[in-house]
């Protein structure tokens, strides 16, 4: 076999190689795009300032359970300001009775908001975060 022919059966399968991992390729990045489409979660970017800043701020997650409502544990988020995005399950969004956010602040009243979870993804579609800047009240007043 001489040099020359030994570079043109060399080139020749690659050549038609080619269109097929075109079509692998194509098929991985159209699987990659069908499966972000289907993800189970969303992430929900919620911005909790506070008047004044510095109060405690806690996420609960309330769902049915046979006709009663079971309160999940609170999670911490921080202290006001808080700018965090955090993972939540799609059937969560649609089973779950509420969102709630709790502000806490030695010296005020404790403040609460709540939301659906369609109310939850209208807010995030329209103004791309969930925003909440409750003015906090002193417990004297």
């Amino acid at each position: 076999m001489n040099p020359s022919s030994w570079k043109s059966s060399w080139t020749r399968p690659m050549n038609n190689a080619r269109p097929a991992l075109a079509h692998r390729l194509l098929a991985v990045v159209t699987a990659a795009v069908v499966m972000a489409g289907c993800a189970t979660t969303r992430i929900v970017p919620f911005t909790v300032q506070s008047d004044p800043l510095g109060a405690h701020v806690l996420y609960q997650v309330q769902t049915p359970v046979d006709d009663n409502v079971s309160t999940n544990e609170w999670i911490y988020l921080g202290l006001t300001p808080v700018d965090i995005r955090r993972e939540v399950g799609k059937t969560q969004l649609r089973k779950a009775d509420a969102f709630v956010l709790r502000v806490l602040k030695e010296g005020y009243l404790d403040q609460q908001k709540s939301w659906s979870g369609k109310d939850l993804l209208e807010q995030v579609e329209s103004k791309g975060s969930v925003f909440w800047n409750p003015r906090l009240v002193p417990v004297n007043q």
